[in-house]
């Protein structure tokens, strides 16, 4: 065998080794597809064997069996990618469904005055019924939080599009902007400052304790009696996360470990409230409560006849006063439907915000609330001082 022949089997054989790693790093087009090769988002119609195989069987009448058409199915949701910064992101359901819904349902409740009345009404029930069916069966799902912000941005691109800006004041609408943002920045740095709330490190010694290893109680269990004062020395033990614990930490299923004073865990924000977030959280919930009310109150008195009640530092408060014709146009029927939107939206938020404001008041969080732990550990003004330290 000569030199030439040698090196080109030499050749052959390490191209096709099966256990050679492809290192290079991923442009923004590039992926890893399910089965684990390189693929690029635009080969997104090329090299589906099961979809040729499908197209073939439909184009000739015979039946489509099961497994191509799930293949299918699944090479198409892989597929599914945007360009993103070290390699194409996955665009899931889920991410797409809160802007698509959102949308869809506010221009059909544009259309009329019974239109308005169905959609309005069907938005609690399917967000009620999504948040149950999704906590069951994809608990870490990013729809509510997406459907959050997808509802920020639509009012926002609403009031800057539909309402008459000419009848509006300077300030007004630098207000709404200003506490729109801020609300966006509040439930930002609440959701990056989540991750603060948990315990991670795990002490091995709680692992080789057979006796705190009993139950299937997915909170924290107490070792020594719980005190009223959080400046108490007594120790909790996790029997999900085996490892100990301070005082008033709950393990939270979702986000499976333990949080540090957790209130509740958030859908809409995708996280677990706790010691460290709750701050922004609260703040977050005022500024959008004021955004909504303003972005309601500026668009009905832009589109409807608008009636003085008080005046208030030099600044005339106005109220809607008849909204008979504001569906005999289309953007202003948008518009309004986009206040009332607002309303309901901050319906909710002004709910919350009074069990948020009797709980601190009272010195427990939501979780303590839910399982019946109603200990006044202090006064009203010493619990707000201890929330706004961060304590």
């Amino acid at each position: 065998m000569n030199s030439y022949s040698a090196d080109a089997r030499d050749y052959y054989s390490y191209c096709s080794t099966p256990d050679e790693v492809d290192t290079d790093p991923l442009c923004c087009c590039e992926y890893f597809d399910r089965n684990e090769d390189r693929n690029h988002i635009l080969a997104c119609c090329c090299n589906c064997v099961d979809f040729d195989e499908s197209c073939d069987r439909f184009l000739s009448c015979r039946p489509i069996p099961v497994e191509k058409q799930r293949g299918m199915l699944l090479t198409f949701q892989d597929r599914l990618r945007i360009p993103w910064r070290g390699g194409a992101k996955q665009v899931t359901v889920d991410n797409v469904l809160p802007v698509v819904l959102l949308v869809s349902l506010q221009l059909l409740a544009a259309l009329d005055l019974y239109c308005s009345l169905v959609i309005f009404s069907l938005i609690p029930l399917l967000l009620a019924y999504l948040k149950r069916f999704l906590g069951r069966v994809l608990p870490k799902t990013k729809f509510f939080s997406l459907w959050l912000f997808w509802s920020g941005i639509y009012l926002v691109v609403l009031f800057e599009s539909t309402v008459p800006l000419l009848e509006l004041l300077p300030e007004e609408n630098i207000a709404f902007v200003a506490l729109m943002t801020l609300s966006f920045f509040c439930f930002y740095k609440a959701n990056v400052r989540a991750a603060l709330n948990h315990i991670n490190q795990a002490q091995q010694q709680y692992k080789d304790d057979p006796s705190l290893g009993n139950g299937d109680s997915q909170t924290a269990i107490l070792i020594s009696d719980r005190e009223d004062s959080d400046e108490s020395d007594g120790r909790l033990a996790c029997q999900t996360c085996r490892k100990y614990v301070p005082p008033r930490t709950y393990h939270c299923k979702v986000c499976a470990t333990c949080v540090i004073k957790q209130d509740q865990h958030s859908v809409w924000l995708n996280c677990c409230i706790g010691r460290a977030n709750h701050r922004f959280f609260l703040c977050g919930c005022v500024s959008s409560l004021l955004a909504l009310w303003l972005f309601a109150n500026l668009s009905l008195t832009s589109v409807c006849h608008p009636t003085p009640i008080f005046t208030l530092f030099g600044i005339t408060v106005m109220l809607p006063d008849d909204c008979t014709d504001i569906y005999f146009q289309y953007d202003i029927a948008l518009c309004f439907t986009g206040a009332i939107y607002a309303l309901l939206m901050s319906l909710f938020i002004l709910i919350s915000l009074l069990k948020q404001f009797c709980l601190i008041s009272r010195g427990y969080t939501g979780t303590e609330w839910q399982r019946g732990e109603h200990i006044n550990r202090r006064n009203c003004l010493v619990n707000w001082k201890m929330f706004c330290l961060g304590q």
